[in-house]
């Protein structure tokens, strides 16, 4: 459904849609010419009089489109929309289209030479920025080498600071009498100690060594005495023979500790 109001400086035209737009119509707004082509609704008309297209514009709503033309001869028309038959429709498109072409053309130059002309501004501040940087540089290089240039013959060449040193008052020299004015007061070295003289060396000799057999038994402890052995190692095991031997013998002391006893 389409409205169509005017005022004295203006045409109004809403275009009610039936779903929500998805993509982005296709307006067109010449002089004496308007189409709206959103499918399935497509909206074309001739104007009887001319509009001022830069000032008209077309908003989109949520379920509607709404079109302003701005009119050029202020007023009401009596006729807004030419009737015109199938052969000047045909004609007119044909006229149309090549305005359009024209046109499209012509914007996409614009919008060509928009973009160089951005392009070359970005190139240009990204130059000027690069070029201070480097300058900032070269200016601080300047000034270190300046500063060390100006700080190093100060370094060299500096006074060296006095520091006053208060030296302890000098004493008084002592009156003497004159018996002692007469005497000369001679100074001695003190007298040297002699040297220790060294030990004398000890004469070497042999110690004899000798020594004695000697055999010890370890007896049992009594708190073992009695107690059944957990196991039995066969190699371990003394006859009672050996065993009264081996005491007999440990009872009897060699002559050579006796007599060493006595």
């Amino acid at each position: 459904m389409v409205q169509v109001t005017q005022n004295d400086e203006e045409i109004k035209i809403i275009i009610e849609m039936n779903r929500l737009i998805t993509r982005r119509p296709d307006v067109v707004l010449l002089p004496t010419y308007l189409k709206f082509n959103n499918p399935p609704i497509f909206f074309e008309r001739h104007l009887a009089h001319e509009i001022d297209e830069v000032a008209s514009y077309c908003r989109i709503l949520k379920n509607e489109a709404r079109i302003v033309l701005i009119k050029k001869r202020k007023g009401i028309w009596d006729e807004i929309f030419k009737n015109l038959s199938k052969e000047e429709l045909f004609q007119k498109r044909l006229e149309i289209s090549d305005i359009i072409v024209a046109r499209n053309k012509e914007r996409d130059e614009r919008i060509l030479e928009r973009y160089d002309q951005k392009r070359r501004a970005e190139i240009e501040r990204e130059v000027q920025r690069e070029t201070a940087m480097r300058e900032r540089v070269k200016k601080f290089q300047e000034q270190a080498c300046h500063d060390v240039m100006t700080i190093a013959p100060k370094e060299t060449h500096v006074k060296p600071k006095v520091v006053s040193v208060k030296l302890p008052p000098t004493p008084k020299p002592i009156q003497q009498s004159p018996q002692s004015q007469s005497v000369p007061v001679i100074n001695r070295p003190p007298a040297a100690t002699p040297a220790r003289a060294l030990p004398a060396l000890r004469n070497s000799g042999k110690i004899n060594v000798s020594f004695t057999n000697f055999i010890s038994v370890t007896p049992k402890r009594e708190s073992q005495e009695g107690k059944p052995c957990p196991f039995v190692v066969e190699d371990d095991i003394q006859k009672p023979s050996e065993y009264t031997n081996q005491k007999q013998s440990t009872n009897v002391r060699p002559a050579s500790a006796a007599a060493a006893a006595n």
